[in-house]
C-alpha cells in the first residue's frame, strides 16, 4: 500500500469516526462560521438538514479524489462547478477557513486524533481542494 493510500484510509477511518459522531456537522459550521464571518450570510437561506447531507457527500468525495483518475469528469467536477464563479460563487480564499474548521472539528470529535490523523486528512484533502480552486 503507497503511502498516500495509507493516508487516504487514516482519514476515511477517522471521518467515519466523526460522521457517526452526533452533531459533528453542526459543530464543523459554528467552527466556519466563528473562523470565517464572511461565509455566514452566504448560508443565510440554508436548510441545514439538507447541507449537513450535502456536507456529508462532499467530505467523502473530497477523501476519495485524491486516488482517483483525473480525467474528466472527475468524481468533484460538479462539486466545483456548483461552487464556482458561475453558480454559488465561493471565492478560493474560503478552503482554508474551511479546511481549518474541518481539521478543528475532526479533533474534537474523533478520539484518536493525534499529528499523524491531522496530517492524513491534510494530505487526503490537499489535491481536492486544489481542484476545487482551480475549477473557480
Amino acid at each position: 500500500m503507497t503511502d498516500s493510500l495509507r493516508r487516504a484510509a487514516l482519514a476515511k477511518a477517522s471521518y467515519a469516526r466523526c460522521s457517526a459522531a452526533p452533531g459533528f456537522f453542526e459543530a464543523f459550521y459554528r467552527r466556519f462560521f466563528t473562523l470565517c464571518p464572511a461565509a455566514r450570510p452566504m448560508f443565510a437561506k440554508t436548510d441545514f438538514d439538507r447541507q449537513h447531507r450535502l456536507l456529508r457527500h462532499a467530505f467523502g468525495l473530497l477523501l476519495i479524489f485524491p486516488n482517483q483518475a483525473r480525467t474528466e469528469p472527475t468524481v468533484l467536477t460538479r462539486v466545483a462547478e456548483r461552487h464556482s464563479r458561475r453558480d454559488l460563487d465561493i471565492p478560493p480564499a474560503l478552503y482554508g477557513p474551511f479546511i481549518e474548521s474541518l481539521i478543528a472539528t475532526v479533533g474534537r470529535c474523533d478520539a484518536e486524533f493525534g499529528p499523524a490523523i491531522e496530517r492524513a486528512w491534510r494530505d487526503t484533502l490537499a489535491p481536492g481542494v486544489a481542484y476545487m480552486q482551480a475549477k473557480y
